[in-house]
């Protein structure tokens, strides 16, 4: 299930950051972060200690569908409905992962709409999400996208159009991605 894999995720990245800086992980401060995610004062660097927190938004999943044309899979709407987060990167066989964090700096709902609308830009008339960014080779142009119909992870460089296969699922990425920055 999916909210193993992003439990079993945010404590190899509590390890990480526990290891690398003492702390607990932290992000950029800004006054549009979601507060209750929030565990410190910002620091002299204006970062502070977050730590994910299980969803607390009520996501009406036909709402959702009906404004954006497309029947999300069980995957998704899982993954979406698990935990809010400010950060999820790490390794992933040949790639740096950064996701697009869930319930950040504005809803889920309003998340899932840009994560849509820019996927139908890259991919039109598919039903493909773009989920965050990725690093491949030294090359930082490539984009995270989950295909809706097939449930596999992919990245794009929309530059060069090398499209790079991660997983069948999402799963699959977050529960082997290691904890990174």
């Amino acid at each position: 299930m999916i909210k193993n894999a992003l439990e079993g995720y945010f404590k190899k990245l509590n390890v990480f950051f526990e290891n690398e800086f003492g702390s607990l992980p932290t992000v950029s401060y800004t006054d549009r972060l979601n507060k209750k995610l929030v565990v410190s004062e910002p620091d002299e660097d204006y970062e502070v200690e977050w730590q994910p927190k299980e969803q607390a938004e009520i996501i009406s999943w036909n709402d959702v569908e009906e404004k954006i044309g497309v029947t999300l899979c069980e995957e998704l709407k899982n993954y979406y409905s698990a935990y809010s987060f400010l950060m999820m990167a790490g390794e992933y066989k040949n790639a740096y992962l950064d996701f697009t964090p869930i319930d950040a700096t504005e809803s889920v709902v309003k998340t899932i709409e840009k994560a849509h609308r820019d996927g139908n830009f890259y991919f039109p008339n598919k039903q493909v999400l773009l989920i965050g960014g990725a690093e491949i080779g030294n090359n930082d142009d490539y984009f995270i996208f989950y295909d809706n119909e097939t449930g596999k992870v992919f990245c794009l460089d929309d530059d060069t159009k090398k499209e790079v296969s991660l997983a069948d699922s999402l799963e699959m990425v977050i529960a082997e991605m290691e904890a990174g920055i």
